[in-house]
Formats: C-alpha cells, sequence, structure tokens
C-alpha cells in the first residue's frame, strides 16, 4: 500500500509541476514557437556497413536555428544512392541526387561483420552467430 501512496504522490507531484500552456494565449504561444525555432540546434550522424549482407546506410543531419541540412545515403550491391536535402522557411527540398551503380547485387558473407555508429550511440559491430540455431546474431567487443 505504502508503494501505491508513495508513487500517486510523485504523479501528483509531477502533473503540478508541469507548465500549462494552455494558460498562453495564441498570440504568445506563436512568440514562444518562433523563439524556440530561432535558437534550436542539433547534429547527429550514424553509420552502419553491413559487411555480411553487402550493404550500407549513412545518415548525417544539422540544424541551425530554422534551417536543416543533410544527407542520406544507402548501398545495396546494385546501386549507392546519396541524398542531400535542405528544410527551411521554404520547406523540404532535395538539393542533389546521386545514383551509381556498384554491381550486380549484394554478396552475402557469413564470415563478415556488420559494424554500427551513431553520434548517439558510440559504436558497436555484430557478427552471425553459428553456433546456435536460435541466436542469429551476437555482439562483438572489437571497436571500429
Amino acid at each position: 500500500m505504502f508503494k501505491f501512496v508513495l508513487f500517486a504522490s510523485l504523479l501528483v507531484s509531477v502533473a503540478l509541476a508541469a507548465p500549462v500552456d494552455d494558460q498562453l494565449n495564441a498570440e504568445d504561444q506563436k512568440a514562444l514557437e518562433a523563439e524556440q525555432n530561432a535558437s534550436a540546434q542539433y547534429e547527429f550522424n550514424s553509420n552502419i556497413n553491413d559487411h555480411i549482407n553487402d550493404g550500407a546506410i549513412h545518415r548525417e543531419e544539422v540544424r541551425d536555428g530554422s534551417k536543416v541540412t543533410g544527407s542520406y545515403s544507402y548501398t545495396d550491391g546494385f546501386v549507392r544512392r546519396t541524398v542531400h536535402y535542405v528544410a527551411d522557411e521554404n520547406g523540404y527540398r532535395v538539393v542533389k541526387d546521386e545514383m551509381q551503380e556498384i554491381g550486380d547485387g549484394p554478396v552475402f558473407n557469413e564470415n563478415g561483420q556488420a559494424d554500427v555508429q551513431g553520434s548517439l550511440i558510440g559504436m558497436y559491430s555484430i557478427k552471425l552467430d553459428n553456433s546456435s540455431d536460435k541466436q542469429h546474431y551476437k555482439g562483438t567487443n572489437e571497436h571500429l
């Protein structure tokens, strides 16, 4: 019973501490959103190099105020495609789209390794686990 009362008290405390956006009039809400947009900044990237299934995915994006720029690309054994984009007050638009033929399709490599890296997740690698019918992949401690 004590746990329930403690949990309920915590929920009430969080609810009372949360700001109530309904109290802002429409003009104040619009001004707040404009201020937040003008000062918003972030940057991230991610990479997957799959040497098991012969593919790759790369993405990067930067936001500075209301302008977002970035790119994403993939390879699938047939093509490498890279798309560069911008999103700002004029909307989302592709500014460059590149495609290059790279082969006749993916080549499976059961002894390969897939390497994953991201600005928010760090780095890790996986390999096929041929020792078990239940588990297909195993993590590795190898650093990229």
